[in-house]
């Protein structure tokens, strides 16, 4: 028998709430047993530049709990899709996978990004949010998101139209794809679903699920007039 695809999964993380250490810790025991035996790689966590939260006793605590974490960390913040391209660039499994430190979707939808890509049935997953989702946003971000989405469709002609959903996993094809963006912060996803459709990768979207404890405050006024230049310029080098 074959042994079976490893994956690594990717964890940016900048100035996360107090006891995030023990909700990775637990979500990744979670995905772990889930997965074939000896299937889980490494999980890279990516300190992107944190002035609070990752402390010595926070990382000697996960790592003692979660043996196959791997820290990289640099000291100023340069956004989450730098992040996630560090973590992705440091990976040698098959598949990577890359959530929030929160990890804030329930573990079966990992798994079964897993099992997707581990069955060779698509190149690239991506999280569609629904009813949970949007139920737990304010009225601000829930109008904001959903513009997004309508946005990409019309503008960009994605038939994935929902591109942030935080959580997505690629083979080696949608790797060498991913690593080809530019963008720093949380456009990166647009971007590489953008890139993934002219590149004519198999791309499957899953339902995912909202765990109920989790908090998605609104963007401030400064990431939206960042994200809003991001935008635009990735419209304009379509």
């Amino acid at each position: 028998m074959n042994p079976p695809q490893r994956v690594d999964i990717i964890v940016p993380c900048f100035n996360p709430r107090n006891g995030w250490e023990k909700i990775l810790s637990t979500s990744i025991q979670k995905i772990k047993q889930g997965l074939p035996v000896d299937a889980l790689g490494s999980v890279i966590l990516v300190n992107d530049g944190s002035s609070t939260g990752i402390t010595d006793e926070a990382i000697d605590a996960l790592l003692g709990l979660t043996p196959e974490v791997k820290l990289i960390e640099y000291s100023k913040n340069k956004g989450k899709g730098f992040a996630v391209r560090t973590g992705v660039k440091s990976s040698d499994a098959e598949i990577q996978i890359y959530t929030d430190v929160d990890v804030p979707y329930v573990e079966e939808s990992i798994i079964e990004f897993y099992n997707l890509l581990s069955q060779d049935k698509t190149d690239v997953v991506v999280a569609s949010r629904g009813d949970s989702y949007y139920n737990s946003l304010s009225s601000f971000r829930r109008i904001l998101s959903k513009s997004l989405r309508w946005l990409n469709g019309l503008l960009f002609g994605l038939k994935i139209k929902d591109t942030q959903g935080g959580l997505k996993g690629f083979n080696s094809k949608g790797k060498t794809v991913f690593l080809q963006t530019k963008v720093n912060r949380y456009l990166f996803d647009l971007e590489f679903i953008q890139k993934a459709s002219k590149a004519n990768l198999r791309m499957t979207a899953v339902d995912v699920q909202l765990k109920p404890d989790i908090i998605l405050p609104s963007p401030s006024l400064t990431i939206l007039l960042k994200e809003l230049n991001n935008f635009v310029r990735l419209l304009f080098s379509r």
